[in-house]
């Protein structure tokens, strides 16, 4: 490939615009000799899967400290940075700005929270460890799901349920089954939560497709050639549009509650809109009129084109859909909520609650 001088130009700005040290960047080995501890430091609570920042610290002989820097400038060199260090976590990713990306599911952290460790490269004896309470006012609580083309909604089961966490003393659990796709988590604490409507799922049927084109007409007879030649014949009228399908009727909902907790079901407001009516097909074009006649002699006339076909009309729209009826509600033991499949992060937190009860 040919390296054209813009081209370099932009490489030499990227380079000298990028934070990371270069491979051959090291610490000086003294400094490595005085370091006699690592501290991480990091926020109390962070969201599923939003990122959040990190520090770190050495911590010399002398007791003074010396931060591991997360830029790189080359003109000066930081003493510490955060490429020295080896970040692993088994709820998070590391960036190497030195923050952390962690865990996007809130179910899998519940109990564990967000666990981070850091270690010193060249002397892996030194290192740090932090664990970070999960917070989950960032959750979406609103959720839209649409059926196919014409097809009704997808069905929606929800299961609520209050259990308690290392973090969390009440922590509101909401499973989501929607249709056959894997379940999906929403957290939050039950402390927190307003009273109602704080769960907003709606299930649309899908709008209905659009009806078929009509068929365009058919062109018109040539006329004969003669003195004078014939006119051209019409062309055929285009078909009608076909009418719009219907759209689908809104999804069906269960919701799942504690018999101990049945106020829980009122946290939900769920939506069932029927989808919008599929438009009606167009109408077919016209069919052109036929060719007029060739004259058959020098003072003979041509036959005159015959007219163009009118064009079919638009079809008519189909109707909306119906809208789903109002949620089941089925109240069960807490256990029995999430069924024979409770996932081992929920058996986790059942577990914790009654090791915690009085």
């Amino acid at each position: 490939m040919k390296t054209t001088l813009a081209s370099l130009a932009a490489l030499t700005v990227a380079a000298a615009c990028s934070h990371r040290p270069p491979a051959d960047f090291a610490p000086d080995p003294a400094l490595i000799q005085r370091i006699r501890a690592i501290e991480l430091a990091g926020p109390r609570y962070a969201c599923p899967g939003h990122s959040f920042a990190t520090s770190y610290t050495a911590v010399l002989d002398d007791g003074s400290r010396v931060p591991f820097a997360t830029r790189y400038d080359r003109k000066q060199p930081p003493p510490l940075h955060v490429v020295f260090l080896e970040r692993h976590s088994p709820d998070a990713i590391a960036l190497e700005d030195g923050g952390w990306t962690p865990e996007r599911d809130p179910l899998t952290t519940a109990v564990t929270g967000f666990r981070l460790h850091a270690r010193l490269r060249a002397n892996p004896a030194l290192g740090d460890s932090l664990t970070i309470a999960p917070s989950y006012e960032c959750l979406r609580h609103a959720f839209t799901f649409t059926g196919e083309t014409s097809e009704d909604g997808p069905d929606v089961v929800i299961r609520l349920g209050i259990f308690r966490s290392p973090f969390v003393n009440r922590l509101l659990v909401a499973q989501l089954d929607v249709a056959l796709a894997p379940p999906f988590f929403v957290l939050a604490d039950a402390d927190l939560v307003p009273p109602s409507d704080w769960l907003i799922v709606t299930s649309e049927g899908g709008s209905g497709a659009r009806g078929a084109k009509g068929r365009d007409g058919g062109r018109g007879a040539n006329g004969t050639p003669g003195c004078p030649g014939t006119n051209g014949g019409a062309g055929g009228r285009g078909g009608d549009g076909l009418r719009g399908e219907n759209g689908g009727r809104g999804g069906r909902f269960t919701i799942m509650v504690p018999t101990e907790e049945p106020f829980l079901a009122g946290l939900v407001d769920a939506r069932s809109p029927g989808g919008e009516q599929g438009p009606g097909g167009a109408g077919g074009a016209g069919g052109a009129g036929g060719r007029g006649g060739a004259a058959n002699g020098t003072n003979c006339a041509a036959g005159s084109d015959g007219p163009a076909g009118a064009p079919g009309r638009e079809g008519p729209p189909g109707s909306d859909g119906s809208p789903g009826g109002p949620p089941q509600i089925l109240t069960l033991r807490q256990q029995d909520v999430f069924g024979a499949a409770m996932p081992a992060e929920l058996r986790d937190l059942l577990d914790y609650g009654r090791r915690r009860r009085p």
